[in-house]
């Protein structure tokens, strides 16, 4: 067996941010202070997670892959950013994030039709947690209290494609690399 095919990879599964939405994070990135071990998630790193896969080998990648490829092309639609969310506590954060509101419902079906699929193919299990779609903006080295200096705004996310993603860590963080790209935006029809 080749080396490279037996590896281990660690995946996840996610909505990559719209570019459109880039400056509207980088703003909400401004409006925290700085705080000793504070790190701000770069442009290449904003995404909202629908499932972590964590490690796993070539076979559950393909597996990953394949499910990521058969997700229905009209499975877009949207949420609206409401507010800056404190994980796992205001008292103890170590995420700072901006929290969807998922009035439509898009992300939790999205979610939903994935982690079936995940399942049924025997990648992953469902977390115990409830789905609370969120994109994270900066991490604490050491949990401590950050509150930002006011609230974010509203900006709507477009939920244009899902892609499966290796992450690899490395000191400066994690790199992300795109292993699987669903574009889930309806053609017009002429």
């Amino acid at each position: 067996m080749d080396e490279a095919r037996g590896a281990q990879q660690r995946l996840f599964v996610a909505v990559p941010l719209p570019e459109a939405l880039a400056g509207f994070v980088r703003e909400a990135q401004d409006l925290l202070p700085p705080a000793p071990g504070l790190r701000l998630m770069g442009p290449q790193q904003f995404h909202v997670t629908l499932a972590f896969i964590g490690e796993v080998d070539a076979a559950k990648a393909e597996a990953a892959r394949a499910v990521i490829e058969s997700v229905p092309a009209g499975m877009g639609g949207e949420g609206v950013f409401e507010r800056f969310l404190l994980l796992p506590s205001p008292r103890k954060t170590r995420v700072v994030a901006l929290e969807l509101s998922d009035g439509e419902g898009s992300f939790k079906r999205l979610y939903e039709w994935v982690m079936s699929g995940l399942e049924r193919a025997g990648v992953t299990q469902r977390e115990k947690r409830p789905f609370r779609p969120h994109l994270t903006i900066a991490r604490l080295r050491n949990p401590g209290m950050v509150q930002p200096r006011s609230e974010s705004g509203r900006a709507r996310y477009a939920i244009e494609s899902v892609c499966l993603y290796r992450s690899e860590l490395t000191p400066r963080g994690a790199v992300y690399t795109v292993l699987a790209r669903k574009d889930l935006v309806n053609e017009v029809e002429a």
